[in-house]
């Protein structure tokens, strides 16, 4: 029974933390406003977790990942629709979408709500794992690195949005499958 009581405790502790990082950010976030969310005292709070940034990293734990492993995950099986068609991307970066999408709030908080972690520039690595990828993989050899870079902001940007404005997983994944025909036909893959 002590068990069950503490991994209660331990989800209301998370899901208390992940609404308030949601809405303050890192900075602005308050053990004690994440104690008062799970209802339970500031001090069974560092019980639990010894202090912010402790429980940031494990708020965003689902969303981390080494992109440069997803993106250069074999690209020999592709991520195909319930219809069939292609979406033009490999299963494992399509998996890794579908698992932002599960985790939505987590993503954002990791990408536009991390400053003052070690992850606040989170965003930007993973812009540059996304050009390292298009430069790989472009046919087009003289095309510039800032284009790139542009297009893999701009990819970046569109995710966050479709994570912002969610309106269920086939209408996130249609959205993503016509930025990528767009994105990746267009500089041409």
């Amino acid at each position: 029974m002590a068990q069950i009581l503490k991994d209660e405790i331990r989800e209301r502790i998370l899901a208390a933390a992940l609404d308030e990082f949601y809405e303050r950010g890192y900075k602005l976030a308050a053990m004690r406003s994440i104690a008062a969310k799970a209802k339970i005292s500031a001090s069974l709070t560092y019980s639990y977790y010894k202090n912010k940034a402790e429980l940031f990293d494990v708020v965003i734990r689902p969303v981390l990942y080494d992109w440069g492993q997803v993106l250069s995950a074999s690209s020999d099986e592709e991520a195909k629709s319930f219809t069939g068609e292609v979406y033009g991307l490999s299963k494992a970066e399509m998996d890794c979408l579908l698992n932002l999408f599960e985790h939505r709030k987590e993503f954002i908080i990791l990408i536009n709500k991390s400053g003052g972690t070690k992850y606040e520039f989170e965003k930007e690595r993973f812009i540059k794992e996304i050009e390292a990828h298009l430069l790989k993989h472009c046919a087009d050899s003289s095309t510039d690195a800032f284009f790139i870079h542009i297009v893999a902001n701009n990819f970046v940007d569109s995710l966050m949005q479709i994570l912002y404005h969610y309106q269920g997983k086939e209408w996130a994944i249609k959205i993503l499958h016509k930025l990528s025909k767009m994105y990746l036909s267009g500089i041409g893959f």
